[in-house]
């Protein structure tokens, strides 16, 4: 794990580092980066944040395999240039609500990586899965944005450097917090396995600033299963960026951050020894306390539909009627993830063929399962 440290100390770290950037001596850098970044389920919820991006309570999650965003990255700098550019497109079309929301992340980040004022970028992004519908396609995108960029510096500041930009460690941990200022999210989907973003006091390393990947986790957490179940792919009625503003004042948010906080402390062990009913007990509060907050804030609202209550009706049933280990978490939409353990793939995916299907949007179902963090596509 990476070394504890003190809030805001790598915040102060990488605005030193900026004070110091130098490009190469060459002037003019032209290049590409191409990366697809996964998104993540989170098993404790972040919901409510301080100041820009930080947490009011830690959180933990999934990071997937087939959900995934894919960016790819043309830029050309040259000191020269007083005004920077950007372009972008999504899914192949000029797309002006993502791209002003990618100029006020490059703003944002721009004190940490200076060499953005003197760039032109080109971004075209695409998913494998529906944007916008509860799905955390934010943290795919601003992650794989995030690695992009850093590959990108790394090519300016070292164009002599060779070999895999993730053999070095610091990389990771750098985009993590790039993208936590874009998504907080964001920030997790950088690890593979289980990542966990925020302070806690029994997790080592642990920081309010970027993740960190959990290691040390129980063989039969390996390779765990996600099944999404498409309930509605359509974009949902509040963004979470404004259900996140709306817990400044829930009545019950005080009492959620402390029972997130107690949730993470739990899991601790339950990962370390193989509690599958524990983790489902946490996963599947978690989920209904993240709606129970949308519904009771000041206005509050409601993402479930009846097709997401009765899957979740038939999840528990089926699991008291077969022993099989899986439960169902939720983000902030109607759809439903379904986490399960790999030895129990064959009965919850015949259940989820045969008795669920027909509650998701012309029946899709997504099979995705624990994933290995970001990749290069080049």
């Amino acid at each position: 794990m990476i070394s504890s440290m003190t809030e805001r100390t790598y915040h102060t770290e990488l605005q030193s580092e900026a004070a110091s950037f130098k490009p190469h001596s060459g002037g003019v850098v032209t290049g590409t980066a191409a990366w697809s970044c996964p998104s993540n389920i989170a098993i404790v919820k972040y919901w409510g944040k301080r100041e820009v991006q930080l947490p009011m309570n830690p959180s933990l999650s999934i990071t997937l395999r087939e959900a995934v965003t894919r960016t790819h990255l043309e830029y050309r700098f040259n000191p020269e240039i007083r005004k920077p550019g950007l372009t972008f497109r999504f899914g192949g079309r000029e797309a002006p609500g993502f791209g002003q929301r990618t100029r006020t992340f490059l703003e944002r980040i721009t004190p940490f990586m200076p060499w953005l004022r003197h760039t032109v970028l080109r971004i075209d992004s695409e998913n494998t899965f529906p944007h916008s519908s509860g799905i955390a396609s934010s943290a795919s995108a601003m992650g794989a944005l995030a690695i992009c960029l850093v590959a990108a510096e790394a090519s300016i500041v070292r164009p002599e450097a060779s070999g895999d930009l993730l053999d070095d460690p610091g990389v990771l941990k750098k985009a993590s917090f790039l993208a936590r200022l874009g998504s907080g999210s964001a920030s997790r989907s950088l690890f593979p396995g289980l990542a966990l973003w925020g302070k806690s006091d029994v997790w080592p390393g642990a920081s309010d600033e970027y993740a960190i990947p959990v290691t040390g986790f129980h063989e039969d957490f390996r390779d765990m299963r996600d099944a999404i179940l498409i309930v509605e792919s359509g974009q949902k009625k509040v963004s979470s960026s404004a259900g996140h503003a709306l817990m400044e004042g829930n009545p019950f948010a005080a009492s959620r951050f402390g029972q997130a906080r107690e949730n993470l402390e739990q899991l601790a062990p339950i990962l370390r020894e193989g509690d599958w009913p524990g983790l489902i007990r946490v996963l599947e509060e978690e989920a209904l306390t993240l709606h129970a907050m949308m519904m009771t804030g000041r206005p509050g609202y409601l993402l479930m539909l009846p097709q997401t209550l009765a899957i979740l009706q038939r999840v528990r049933s089926f699991r008291e009627e077969t022993g099989c280990r899986i439960g169902f978490t939720l983000d902030a939409g109607a759809n439903v993830h379904l986490v399960y353990a790999d030895g129990d793939a064959f009965p919850s995916e015949g259940f989820i063929r045969n008795e669920l299907t027909r509650f998701c949007e012309n029946g899709r179902v997504i099979h995705d399962r624990m994933g290995t963090g970001p990749e290069s596509l080049i």
